[in-house]
């Protein structure tokens, strides 16, 4: 029945699509069918394993694979590597061979440690070995060796299997200089059979990639230091690399060292090497080029050789010339002093490039310096280029030489391969100017005693007068006061043959007493002498406070027999003190009670023709206690006034009070001064207070009589009912 409507409903269709339908249609509706059925059996046996499972947990995901490695690799194998003994202290480098090695594997020597490790390919390392590997067999050969092992991550560590058994990295001691006769002779171990490596494709290539030279530019003779990188370019390590400069240029080597050993450069690596190298002297002006040659080999012990070409530019050198000229010159004293000795000491220096022989230095042109004991030309010797000497040269300033710098010249000659040269050099003098000598007098103390004086005060004068001149000043007559000078009158009563016919007024301030203001002091010799005088003076009542000053004349002879006056003067302070009037008021008692306060009132009067400038007024007591009134302000006290201070002292024991008050003024001057008073008086203890004692019994009567009245019990009664002790 479904294929009569199959048939009915593809009849409908057109032509061509009937014809295919009616050929694959019912293939096709079949296997979809077949598909449907398949669907609905796997998802009802879905539905029965989960209920089959109480408690179904979900599966963690896969780990994916990471994208950047192969779905499958083959371990890393070891299989040899070379040398297999090496030599204590000489290091060197071990090639590692096998499969598979990733870019991160590290070698490691075992019981040592990690080594620094090249990635050639996945078939080759390169190690580099330490210096300071001990060795591991003796000088017989008995002992072992480092197992060499490779790590790589996620594999336990390769140790090479080669020729069927574990081979290891023999240290070797250091070869000594022991006879060879007595080193017993040793049979070769037989080799190892290994499988030969698989070869790495390309090779080492070096490189001269930069360089600098120090100088840039050298003379014939001359020494070059070149700065060299080399890098190695190529696909293989280079090992056991060395640059010599090669032979038959016009560079040799400066060290003597022909050839520099370099460490091993791995691919891509860079090392710096300094190559100093010598110009021979006939090398041509102009840029020059320095060839080396780099010998190296492979792993594969192929051996390489590679050039480079180092340039720099070569300056003929100037002619070779000595050049002697002053460096530096000293005089002793400075200034000089004309018509005395002198000693120049200089320093001369060959600046050139050869030496000079037979150096003579001389004095030149100037008139300033003259020949001393030893001559005026003083040999050096011989100089060799940049060197120097120095010269001691005694000689005599010109008596004429003008004062102030003065120019003088020196003349150097020398020969120079045989050749007669000279220069001239020049030098400033310094030239003191003279100075005439004659007395030099000072005033070097003058002392009262005092620091101030007074208005009308009496002091005694000490003074000293000395001479630093270099001529002695004779007979000598000091004057108080200011001498006029006059012509001299060449006789005098003390014979000295310096009195002067002039004037002599003497001080109106500070008047000498006693010897007329003029005394005869002597001779005072010359370079420090000197005399001490004694002078009573009087200052004069009517001089207000300031300085004065005081004329001291001086009347000598000189060497020559020549007359001189000069005049000191000494500076003198007077000081014109407050006139003031102090009274107590009212005047202290001799006697005051210990415990009992005591008042004191001063009053303070200004008598003089001046104010007086006071600060303040202090009182304090030596067996008192001042509980007011110990500081007092004061202020300016004008002439014709008055003031007062007050203050109450408690003495607290017995015994004498001393009373001090303090006035605190500044003077004229604008220092501070102070007047002090004091007073005295006697603590004593207050007298006790009065007793009075009962009458006499006789003033009561007896019970049952009646007192007599006297006259004396009349007058007792009386003062009994005064005192309010009877009636």
């Amino acid at each position: 029945m479904r294929n009569r409507e199959w048939t009915r409903r593809s009849a409908s269709l057109p032509a061509p699509l009937r014809k295919i339908m009616s050929v694959h249609g019912r293939l096709i509706v079949r296997a979809l069918l077949l598909a449907l059925v398949m669907a609905v059996t796997v998802m009802s046996w879905q539905a029965s394993a989960q209920e089959s499972t109480p408690e179904a947990t979900e599966a963690p995901p896969a780990p994916e694979a990471p994208q950047d490695k192969i779905l499958f690799q083959l371990p890393a194998t070891f299989d040899d590597f070379q040398p297999r003994s090496v030599i204590s202290g000489q290091g060197g480098s071990l090639s590692i061979f096998g499969s598979g090695f990733p870019t991160d594997a590290a070698v490691a020597l075992e019981g040592i440690g990690l080594l620094p490790a090249t990635f050639i390919n996945a078939n080759a390392l390169s190690a580099a070995l330490p210096t300071s590997l001990p060795p591991t067999v003796d000088s017989e050969g008995r002992g072992g060796g480092y197992k060499v092992l490779i790590y790589i991550a996620g594999q336990p560590p390769l140790e090479c299997i080669c020729g069927g058994t574990s081979a290891t990295l023999v240290v070797r001691p250091a070869p000594t200089s022991i006879p060879p006769t007595s080193i017993p002779p040793t049979a070769a171990p037989p080799p190892t059979a290994a499988p030969p490596p698989t070869d790495i494709p390309g090779a080492p290539n070096l490189l001269v990639r930069n360089f600098n030279a120090n100088p840039t530019t050298v003379a014939p003779g001359g020494t070059v230091n070149f700065t060299v990188e080399i890098v190695n370019a190529g696909t293989r390590p280079a090992l056991g690399l060395s640059v010599s400069v090669d032979p038959g240029g016009k560079f040799i080597p400066a060290n003597g060292q022909a050839t520099i050993l370099l460490p091993d450069l791995g691919v891509n690596a860079a090392t710096v090497v300094g190559i100093p190298v010598t110009a021979a002297e006939d090398t041509p002006s102009g840029p020059q080029t320095v060839t080396i040659t780099m010998a190296y080999r492979d792993f594969t012990g192929s051996a390489y050789t590679a050039k480079g070409s180092l340039t720099v530019n070569v300056q003929k050198a100037a002619p070779r010339a000595a050049q002697v000229t002053l460096s530096r010159y000293m005089f002793d004293p400075n200034p000089v002093e004309p018509g005395k000795e002198a000693l120049l000491t200089i320093l001369v220096t060959n600046s050139g490039s050869a030496a000079a022989s037979q150096v003579l230095v001389r004095v030149g042109d100037g008139n300033i310096l003259l020949a001393g004991p030893q001559g005026d030309s003083f040999p050096v010797g011989d100089l060799a280029a940049g060197a120097s000497a120095s010269v001691e040269m005694p000689l005599i300033v010109s008596a004429a030489a003008k004062p102030g710098p003065q120019p003088q010249s020196l003349k150097i000659s020398y020969l120079q391969e045989g050749e007669a040269k000279e220069n001239t050099a020049s030098m400033t003098i310094n030239v003191a100017k003279l100075v005439p000598t004659s007395p030099v007098l000072l005033l070097d103390t003058f002392e009262t005693g005092k620091t101030f004086l007074q208005p009308g005060e009496q002091f005694t004068a000490n003074l000293t007068i000395k001479n630093v001149g270099e001529e002695p000043a004779q007979n000598m007559l000091v004057t108080f006061g200011t001498v006029s000078p006059g012509a001299p009158s060449g006789n005098d009563d003390n014979n000295s043959g310096t009195n002067t016919t002039g004037t002599t007024t003497p001080s109106t301030t500070f008047a000498p007493l006693g010897s007329g203001g003029t005394v005869f002091a002597g001779t005072i010799e010359a370079g420090g002498g000197f005399i001490n005088l004694t002078q009573e003076f009087i200052v004069s009542g009517s001089v207000d406070s300031g300085i004065y000053t005081l004329p001291i004349t001086l009347r000598y002879q000189k060497a020559d027999g020549s007359a001189a006056q000069e005049t000191l003067n000494a500076s003198l302070v007077v000081i014109l003190p407050p006139r003031l009037n102090l009274e107590l008021q009212p005047p202290l008692p001799e006697q005051t009670n210990v415990g009992e306060p005591l008042t004191l009132s001063l009053k303070i009067s200004n008598r003089g023709r001046k104010s007086v400038n006071f600060n303040s007024a202090a009182v304090a007591a030596e067996n008192g206690e001042v509980v007011e009134g110990a500081e007092t302000p004061l202020a300016t006290l004008r002439a014709e006034d008055d003031t007062s201070i007050s203050a109450i002292i408690i003495p607290p024991e017995e015994g004498p009070v001393k009373i001090t008050i303090t006035l605190n003024y500044i003077d004229d001057l604008n220092k501070p001064q102070s007047i002090v008073q004091t007073y005295e008086l006697e603590a004593v203890l207050a007298p006790p207070p009065p007793t009075f004692e009962p009458p006499p019994d006789s003033l009561f009567p007896v019970q049952g009589e009646t007192p007599q009245a006297a006259p004396d019990d009349l007058l007792g009664r009386l003062l009994l009912g005064f005192l309010g002790l009877g009636s």
